[in-house]
């Protein structure tokens, strides 16, 4: 949930995440969830928490989840729900705009969500204070890196490396690169290795002609 990258496709997407976490933190594989609105998704569940960081309605909705949020704040308070609730949540409502103009976030840890939605590329940001929800240019590679995990300098190298993979040969991206980025195979800048936070996974999103896909790599 910690480092995400957008490629457009002609007829869709490629949303890749990579999650940083407790290794000790255990996950249950993805599976189908249906929601009391009639909503069917599909996400990896965290075990103990049983949220999750990112989902698709396998239709015309993705969303995922960073911890952290690209903006400076002073907040300590009880937080009284955990943010993966809030990817699911967000399918419960009819478009994710609603989602973000409805949803209470008082007393909840900062967090970037990001929602791809018929091909729209927005990204809500709470600080801890307020909301923040823009659109991003959907047809450009996005990255965006946890601000809790990384700092500007480590954001800015894993961005040089991003871009000059995907710049390599002058061809589209495709699942497999963006995975060889993210670091399934061989170490890369987007593999966090901390004693007790590392990468424990990597779940890609493909989205083509209106069929979409999740497909989660676990990392030993």
């Amino acid at each position: 949930m910690c480092t995400v990258s957008y490629i457009p496709l002609k007829n869709g997407y490629i949303l890749t995440s990579n999650r940083d976490e407790n290794p000790d933190r255990s996950t249950m594989l993805p599976q189908q969830q249906q929601l009391s609105n009639g909503e069917t998704i599909v996400a990896p569940i965290d075990a103990s928490k049983r949220g999750t960081w990112i989902a698709t309605n396998t239709k015309n909705k993705t969303a995922c989840l960073l911890n952290g949020a690209y903006i400076k704040h002073q907040r300590f308070l009880p937080y009284k729900r955990s943010r993966g609730h809030y990817v699911i949540e967000a399918f419960m409502h009819y478009t994710f705009s609603k989602f973000v103009m409805r949803v209470d976030l008082d007393k909840i840890e900062p967090f970037t969500l990001v929602f791809i939605e018929n091909e729209t590329l927005q990204v809500l940001v709470w600080d801890g204070n307020e909301k923040h929800y823009n659109t991003l240019d959907n047809n450009v590679p996005q990255l965006l890196s946890s601000s809790t995990l990384y700092t500007e300098e480590e954001h800015q190298k894993k961005e040089l490396f991003f871009r000059n993979t995907l710049n390599i040969n002058g061809s589209p991206a495709d699942e497999t690169q963006l995975l060889n980025i993210h670091g399934l195979k061989e170490k890369t800048p987007f593999i966090l290795n901390r004693p007790h936070v590392k990468t424990v996974s990597i779940a890609q999103i493909v989205s083509r002609d209106n069929a979409i896909t999740l497909n989660y790599y676990p990392k030993n």
